[in-house]
């Protein structure tokens, strides 16, 4: 049982957590927790993170692209690096955890010695050099010094979880609504990981929340400076496709409801949403190979054929589409909680259900007001763009990710790809009858433990990442 003065400690804290700004907690929560999985996430073990650590390493000797080479398309980097690698491989096949002393003295001892490798990072191609930019500058002093590969994946992951912070920190201050709804999204365990991993993703997640703090200001019918509607539009256009997408939510703001404001941000995303879809087509190739597929079977690429299919069965694709996610979803929220990268937590499958379920009642309570104004042909146009959106996504995974007639692992990247997403569909999407609900519980519990959950949540996900990180090492494809 808890001493008197325990009780009286917890209480001070939960009155703390109810008068901290959102935007503070997700420093005060996300700081912390992402050093954690920037630090003690098995190296390389991110989605896809050798082949987009490969792309920075490149980026920090100054080539932007992946360049033409006698062997292909890719990037030339250290063999020390792809050596280290296979250290990894190696601990877990021998059954050890991936930072036992063993571990770490191994990864440290791959440093470059002059000899240099190829490697296909066609992948990263999809993405700008503007994705990748936070962690290539991370990466540049210690690339510069030769360190080992772990000291410049180290420095790339803490590079890029300080700029996810730093966008979603700005992004939640400005926000004129839904700032606890955009903190919680921001704290989504898989976003958060994706932010500490190299990645373009972290990057992505974090442009979508700037472009959404953006539309409830131009909402709000806020005077907005032209330089502050171009920055936000302009990262989500070069930011990983195809999220620009989301930018439509500011023609359409302007085409319910007319104002100056209004018009000039459509205006505005107009022209983003043009350089999104440029972008998107010089970097469509029929070269392209997509990374994670092949982890599973080798498959043969064959993009314009499988354009042809999808094109030619458009009733059966958005039923496919639909189906996947009615019957994969379950597996979409395990993942959200419990796959940060390869790793998987050894969490009850049902602990995901009721963390997001404590986050759905927690975000009906802070952000009620907000979702009760919001209504009408604004929320259910959202709500059918979200879906639109996620079906675009579909199709890239059937185009990228499978050869298949049918729509075989269609969904196969889906937790995360629709993960930057979270915020939109709960704005969108949540029944408004839940909020009745949501303030009779809260009205018996306190506002207070309704911040705590929002905190809380994704420090119960990361803890049990972090104790299978450290102690059991268990659950990965790696072996």
């Amino acid at each position: 049982m808890w001493s008197e003065g325990g009780i009286q400690i917890a209480v001070l804290g939960l009155g703390t957590l109810r008068k901290m700004a959102p935007q503070r907690l997700l420093v005060a929560v996300g700081l912390p927790l992402g050093l954690l999985i920037s630090l003690l996430s098995p190296a390389w073990t991110g989605y896809d993170e050798f082949t987009h650590f490969a792309r920075v390493v490149d980026m920090a000797h100054g080539n932007l692209e992946p360049g033409s080479e006698p062997e292909g398309t890719g990037s030339v980097i250290p063999v020390a690096h792809r050596d280290a690698t296979a250290q990894i491989i190696l601990d877990h096949q021998a059954g050890r955890a991936p930072w036992t002393v063993t571990s770490i003295r191994g990864l440290l001892g791959h440093r470059p010695d002059g000899r240099v490798v190829f490697i296909d990072t066609r992948p990263t191609s999809a993405s700008t050099p503007v994705a990748y930019l936070p962690a290539a500058l991370g990466s540049l002093l210690p690339v510069a010094l030769d360190a080992p590969g772990i000291v410049v994946l180290w420095a790339g992951r803490v590079a890029s979880l300080l700029a996810y912070l730093a966008l979603a920190w700005w992004a939640i201050r400005s926000a004129a609504a839904f700032r606890w709804s955009l903190t919680a999204a921001a704290l989504v365990p898989l976003n958060l990981a994706l932010a500490a991993s190299v990645s373009p993703d972290g990057f992505t997640v974090a442009a979508v929340l700037m472009a959404v703090s953006l539309w409830t200001r131009v909402e709000a019918d806020e005077t907005i400076s032209v330089p502050s509607l171009v920055l936000p539009m302009l990262l989500l256009a070069l930011a990983k496709p195809p999220y620009f997408l989301i930018l439509g939510l500011f023609p359409l703001s302007a085409g319910l409801d007319w104002s100056r404001m209004r018009v000039r941000a459509a205006l505005i995303a107009g022209g983003a949403l043009a350089v999104g879809l440029a972008n998107t087509l010089a970097r469509s190739s029929e070269n392209y190979q997509a990374a994670t597929t092949t982890m599973i079977r080798q498959i043969e690429y064959q993009p314009s054929v499988q354009r042809d299919r999808l094109l030619g069965d458009l009733p059966g694709f958005v039923w496919a589409t639909v189906d996947t996610w009615i019957s994969e979803y379950r597996f979409y929220v395990q993942g959200w909680f419990r796959q940060l990268g390869f790793w998987e937590a050894d969490l009850p499958s049902v602990v995901p259900w009721l963390l997001a379920g404590l986050v759905l009642v927690s975000l009906l309570a802070l952000d009620g007001d907000d979702l009760r104004s919001f209504r009408g042909a604004r929320r259910g146009l959202m709500g059918g763009g979200v879906g639109l959106l996620l079906m675009a996504i579909y199709a890239a995974s059937y185009v990228y990710f499978t050869d298949l007639s049918d729509y075989g692992h269609v969904g196969l990247q889906m937790a995360r790809y629709s993960a930057p997403l979270a915020i939109l569909a709960f704005v969108s999407w949540t029944p408004r009858i839940l909020g009745p609900v949501a303030d009779s519980i809260v009205g018996r519990v306190g506002r207070r433990w309704a911040v705590a959950a929002v905190a809380g949540v994704p420090m119960v996900a990361v803890g049990a990442s972090v104790v299978t990180w450290l102690w059991t090492g268990a659950n990965t494809p790696l072996g």
